[in-house]
């Protein structure tokens, strides 16, 4: 049988890019220079174990080719300005890990090598992300990332509360809110939900999340602006924001940073909050470090207790904005084709594997073959079955429409999650805020065109 393994030479045999100089002479590539040196930026996820999975990995090609990996990471919160430095201060990476809407922003700013024919190449060995992923690096026609896997969101729930007082799992984000308002007591400091509309993918995401599952987006199927300006805004404001002026969450939920509802939760101040499943990392790892044999009964009983349900739906679907990590390569590049080869073996099935495996769920690979390498390992509970169903959800940045530049720009200008917090703590109206937003939207739209 044919060896279906990723190999250098199969990936990078015959792999160009859109220009000349990208070239790959001949059927075989060429070796990796001895001695050659790259830089691959990564998310620090709240996961260590997967942080080190990946770097483990990235050190197997370096070992093997007598090359040297430096890993640096970002985190949620700075993973849109420290890029942006970097682009200014002309210190870009050599590979980075991209977020659902930075190939289009960086292909759009001129920062990254087109890799349409490496991506065929890896089509050909590895398979091809879902129809609803596919586009995230895929940029009016040009190939500007490789995608790897998506971080998606779930919603978060705790089981035991929910039944002890007779309320519904929610499958809506109305009837998320319902649930809240059965399961609020202030006076006790539990609080029926736990969503902040910050500036990290607890925010923005789950913002995008409310907003295409109401029928809302700010683009057109083709891409082109449109008004938010509508009676189904109106709906999304206002949940967003009762939830805050109905008393249903802890005072300082608009202040929270990304770790801030993952501690809420496991602490058990919140039912409910969204979240990925960096939280049942917590829950798994705090059954291994249990002191004794009480500790340990408390601790696997909260871990039972604790539920991830596909994020809630709304009145026109289920979609659920997710953090899809691709890889780019910047123009700033010493050695592109070294770069290939390093992301080559970080994608091939195996190494996908080896790194899911330290994931705790919060890692969904998204190409074919490792799709289907990893059915048993998404089949462990309840839990990590929905986990594995994730793409299924998946609605990029700019829905209906595609990744484009313009639609990633909105994303990163924080319009989405600053909107409501005006109508929070500013006491504008909604109808105040979604104007608001919508202007700033159509500014983007004006100034960097699709």
């Amino acid at each position: 049988m044919r060896d279906a393994r990723l190999t250098r030479r199969n990936f990078l045999a015959g792999a160009v890019g859109a220009s000349a100089a990208f070239a790959l002479p001949g059927v075989a590539a060429p070796a990796v220079k001895k001695g050659t040196s790259l830089r691959l930026w990564i998310l620090k996820t709240y996961v260590e174990p997967t942080n080190k999975a990946i770097e483990a990995a990235a050190q197997r090609w370096a070992q093997k080719h007598g090359a040297a990996v430096t890993v640096e990471y970002f985190t949620f919160e700075d993973v849109q300005t420290k890029y942006v430095a970097a682009i200014e201060n002309k210190n870009t990476p050599d590979i980075g890990q991209l977020e659902t809407g930075a190939p289009a922003r960086f292909a759009g700013m001129g920062q990254l090598l087109d890799l349409t024919s490496f991506a065929r190449q890896v089509e050909g060995e590895v398979g091809r992300p879902p129809a609803n992923v596919a586009p995230v690096t895929v940029i009016g026609g040009t190939t500007y990332a490789i995608p790897w896997y998506i971080m998606p969101a779930f919603w978060y729930v705790w089981r035991d509360v929910f039944e002890k007082n007779n309320v519904k799992l929610p499958s809506t984000f109305d009837e998320a809110k319902a649930a809240a308002a059965a399961l609020n007591r202030p006076k006790d400091n539990f609080y029926g939900m736990g969503q902040s509309w910050n500036r990290t993918a607890d925010g923005y995401g789950v913002m995008q999340s409310l907003m295409y599952s109401h029928g809302v987006g700010w683009a057109t199927k083709d891409g082109k602006y449109q008004s938010i300006r509508t009676p189904k805004m109106q709906q999304v404001m206002k949940w967003a924001t009762d939830i805050y002026k109905e008393g249903l969450q802890p005072a300082d939920t608009l202040t929270w940073t990304g770790s801030g509802n993952n501690e809420n939760f496991i602490a058990k101040n919140i039912a409910q909050t969204s979240n990925g499943p960096s939280i049942t990392f917590a829950m798994e790892n705090a059954v291994a470090k249990a002191t004794d044999a009480k500790d340990r009964k408390a601790r696997e009983e909260a871990l039972a207790n604790h539920l991830a349900l596909p994020h809630p739906a709304g009145p026109d679907g289920r979609r659920m904005w997710a953090i899809a990590m691709s890889f780019g390569i910047f123009k700033t590049a010493k050695d592109p084709e070294a770069a290939m080869s390093l992301v080559a073996h970080l994608l091939s099935p195996e190494e996908t594997v080896r790194v899911m495996n330290d994931s705790y769920g919060q890692f969904t690979p998204v190409l074919d073959k490792a799709r289907a390498a990893s059915k048993d390992y998404f089949s462990k509970n309840e839990n990590y079955r929905t986990f594995g169903r994730a793409a299924e959800w998946f609605s990029a940045t700019g829905w209906p429409g595609p990744v484009t530049a313009a639609a990633a720009e909105v994303q990163a200008s924080n319009v989405l999650t600053d909107a409501p917090a005006k109508v929070i703590v500013d006491k504008w109206s909604n109808e105040q805020a979604v104007d608001w937003a919508d202007k700033k939207i159509k500014e983007i739209y004006d100034t960097i065109g699709r």
